[in-house]
């Protein structure tokens, strides 16, 4: 089978959308909706002309037998991240293929008319429903748009070039909220702001993340995160401080934030209380919510108020016994602990008193002891294979490090190794 390029002549392109938008100039005809379609559909097919007879996921044989009109300029092997592709380099565009030897991907770059032309078709189309074009129809046609934009923006960002990748999002997200679209790609947006981010453009990505959390979208409160991250590289720690305090009313249980909360409190010399001030306005706002005081747990032991930290994780599991999580810190706490008196006692110099190399270890075996409890607890009760296998391999090291020949320690340490190499991922 050969099929040649269907696409149109540059020239006969560029007089379509010249004849399309003289229609949209003329006053009489500029009041008809159907003036406005024609000019929204002439641009999309500018947009695909480059690559509209392109069929993606045929193989490089398919592709070579189809497409005899044009041998490619260029070949050569590209790597993208982990992936690598075949390029071929053709007049208006890039074919990429992937290792499997399949069309994924295309990059145009040669456009059959200058400017943006997805933005002017949004425009027509959005014009012609102002004019009374049916709302399905247009509806429709800025979909297709916005993933227009999407596909490129992936393209682009495939190729690690994340500021046009940045653009090419944001353009989508832009239509989607457009009327009459009825599908708003609020992850576009989110998209614009992480690639700008990466490339340095804090104007560009705090306003896209701006627009996510005024549209209550971005991984259940890492929004917050991010914002105040880019207020921060901005030098603007009170903007900075300010919108992790909302997220933390919002989401107090984020992680994310509560991270943000902690390096802006060390980075600014901030009381070593503030973020637990800050918990114990959330526990007013939410006595019932026991994650808020498993936060706390962790919070405390970061600052090596171990006894405290006990209190928080105890409260926790009082309110919802089923919060296996706060268990799970609770052990993993103390053996955490032990590894630092372990390695205390390695660092120690050899002319060390032997009491004092004994009473360090007496202080790690006390520790480890402590795990022992809560993570038993937590593995027994939580149905949840990933904290089964964290507690086991735990478990494991601690029953290991306590055995000697006067308990059954090394037995109950095997079978928890048993349980991590049958269950583990």
């Amino acid at each position: 089978m050969q099929v040649a390029f269907a696409q149109k002549s540059d020239a006969d392109i560029q007089k379509s959308v010249d004849k399309a938008v003289s229609a949209s100039l003329d006053a009489k005809k500029a009041t008809k909706a159907a003036t406005w379609t024609n000019l929204g559909k002439t641009y999309l097919t500018a947009y695909t002309n480059p690559t509209s007879a392109v069929a993606y996921g045929v193989d490089r044989a398919t592709w070579d037998m189809m497409f005899t009109k044009e041998k490619p300029s260029a070949e050569e092997v590209v790597s993208a991240g982990d992936a690598t592709y075949t390029k071929l380099s053709y007049s208006h565009f890039d074919a990429y293929f992937n290792a499997m030897g399949q069309l994924e991907f295309t990059v145009v770059t040669k456009p059959s008319i200058s400017g943006d032309a997805l933005a002017e078709a949004a425009k027509a189309y959005a014009k012609a429903y102002e004019l009374g074009a049916k709302e399905a129809d247009v509806d429709a046609k800025l979909q297709e748009i916005v993933n227009h934009y999407n596909s490129a923006a992936y393209s682009a960002y495939t190729l690690g070039d994340y500021a046009r990748a940045s653009k090419l999002f944001a353009g989508a997200a832009e239509v989607s909220y457009m009327a009459p679209c009825s599908k708003p790609a609020d992850d576009s947006a989110f998209n614009a702001g992480l690639t700008a981010a990466s490339v340095g453009d804090n104007d560009t990505a705090l306003k896209y993340y701006q627009i996510c959390l005024s549209r209550d979208y971005g991984e259940n409160g890492d929004i917050y995160a991010r914002i105040s991250d880019i207020y921060g590289k901005m030098g603007d720690t009170a903007k900075q401080k300010s919108i992790l305090e909302e997220g933390f009313a919002k989401y107090p249980e984020n992680q994310s934030i509560l991270i943000g909360l902690i390096n802006y409190a060390e980075a600014n010399n901030e009381d070593p209380n503030y973020v637990l001030s800050l918990l114990d306005k959330a526990k007013v706002n939410d006595p019932t919510n026991a994650s808020i005081w498993g936060v706390e747990g962790n919070i405390l032991a970061q600052m090596k108020r171990y006894d405290e930290a006990v209190a928080a994780f105890t409260k926790a599991i009082e309110i919802d016994p089923s919060y296996h999580y706060a268990l799970y810190a609770w052990g993993k706490m103390w053996y955490d602990r032990a590894v630092e008196f372990q390695v205390a006692a390695d660092e120690l110099p050899l002319t060390a008193p032997q009491r004092e190399y004994d009473a360090i270890i007496a202080n790690r075996d006390e520790a480890v002891t402590k795990c022992i409890e809560p993570l038993e607890k937590c593995f027994n009760e939580s149905q949840e294979i990933d904290y089964k296998v964290a507690c086991a391999e735990y478990l494991r090291r601690a029953y290991y490090q306590l055995s000697n020949s006067t308990n059954d320690y090394k037995a109950k340490s095997d079978s928890y190794k048993e349980y991590v190499e049958s269950n583990g991922k």
